[in-house]
């Protein structure tokens, strides 16, 4: 296997900063400042994800989350079936209830100052979008009894195969967003936990795709040392390049969506992103590109900026399937169903630590 490098400098001037990378450029820039093979330090060292049985075996990207003692749910497809099968800390798999899917499902963690809630969304085979609300017990295991699904309200439902985006907030509480089932608009929704109630649903001013959305939120606590305090939509558009929407957290109000590319770079895909915050104030969206099906990510910032194009450095492909982004604290994972570094399958690995980035400025409206 040979070795590439790709670096384009774009026409906008911007300030260096640690570890080689570059100082956002706004929504106003003509596009970040450099496409690199890479973020620095990146290894190309994939393992599979695992459960009890073995390796993960699916049809499309699964889902994963962690509650705040660090225990992780696994979500995914079935490989020969349309059930979906989740599993605690890499332990045994269980199919949850009544669940039917073509799509990816989403897995979020949210807090209810208790054990909290992992909750699992998914697309039904006939549009609606579901909910399974799995609580740990007390010893922290998966229930004796796995709960069947609930509909979401307000006759939530997108194409039967495009899956739905979540983002957990605080309070227990979460945001939706979805590809309409008639139109390219994208809707989102709202639910409090607080009181156990939905918002109606609202279409994002502006936010056309053909696919599903990213979501994702950060709102900051004591311990957070550049919190984002706002929910980020990221999408691609009907000319297939993407986009980025910002609320700020309390708001409801979507900041007008601007594409996201460095310049000299195809930079677009025919699938959704995902997107995924650290608590430091950076984060990402990642793509499947659409020339070669190999994966990178746009690092963002709190600002409203981004600072370049990061292609994974060992030609792992994605083809037809958006690569899952996850960040825990400030450690980025990707996540594929493809092939990588002589493996296949679902793999994982750690990409990179945003702490070594010097703190951005603050967020921008």
């Amino acid at each position: 296997m040979f070795i590439k490098k790709r670096l384009f400098i774009a026409a906008v001037s911007l300030i260096a900063c640690a570890g080689g990378m570059t100082a956002p450029a706004s929504a106003d820039d003509g596009g970040a400042s450099i496409s690199s093979w890479g973020f620095p330090g990146e290894g190309s060292d994939w393992q599979p994800v695992t459960y009890a049985g073995g390796q993960i075996t699916s049809r499309s990207t699964p889902g994963e989350a962690r509650d705040d003692r660090g225990n992780i749910l696994h979500a995914w497809r079935g490989a020969d079936n349309d059930s979906i099968w989740i599993s605690l800390n890499n332990g045994p798999a269980y199919s949850l209830p009544n669940a039917q899917t073509w799509t990816p499902p989403r897995v979020i963690w949210t807090d209810d100052g208790g054990r909290g809630n992992f909750r699992i969304f998914h697309t039904g085979t006939e549009g609606h979008v579901y909910q399974h609300r799995v609580q740990l017990s007390p010893s922290y295991q998966l229930p004796a009894t796995l709960p069947s699904w609930t509909r979401i309200p307000n006759d939530t439902r997108t194409t039967d195969t495009e899956p739905v985006a979540a983002a957990a907030l605080p309070g227990n509480s979460f945001m939706l967003a979805w590809n309409s089932q008639s139109t390219d608009d994208i809707w989102t929704m709202y639910y409090n936990g607080d009181t156990g109630t939905y918002s109606s649903p609202s279409v994002v001013p502006g936010a056309r795709s053909k696919d599903a959305p990213g979501l994702a939120a950060q709102v900051g606590t004591n311990g957070d040392p550049a919190p984002w305090n706002q929910v980020v939509l990221a999408f691609t558009g009907t000319d297939n390049y993407v986009y980025m929407s910002r609320q700020r957290y309390g708001t409801g109000n979507w900041t007008n969506p601007f594409r996201v590319y460095a310049t000299g770079t195809p930079g677009y895909t025919r699938n959704g992103p995902s997107v995924a915050l650290s608590r430091s104030g950076y984060g990402v969206i990642t793509i499947t590109e659409d020339r070669d099906n190999t994966i990178g990510s746009y690092m963002i910032s709190r600002d409203g900026g981004w600072s370049g194009y990061y292609e994974e450095n060992s030609f792992a492909l994605s083809p037809g399937r958006t690569p899952l982004a996850v960040v825990a604290g400030t450690d980025l994972y990707y996540v594929i169903n493809g092939s990588a570094g002589g493996k296949s399958g679902v793999l994982w690995k750690k990409v990179y630590d945003f702490a070594a980035m010097p703190t951005p400025s603050a967020p921008q409206w």
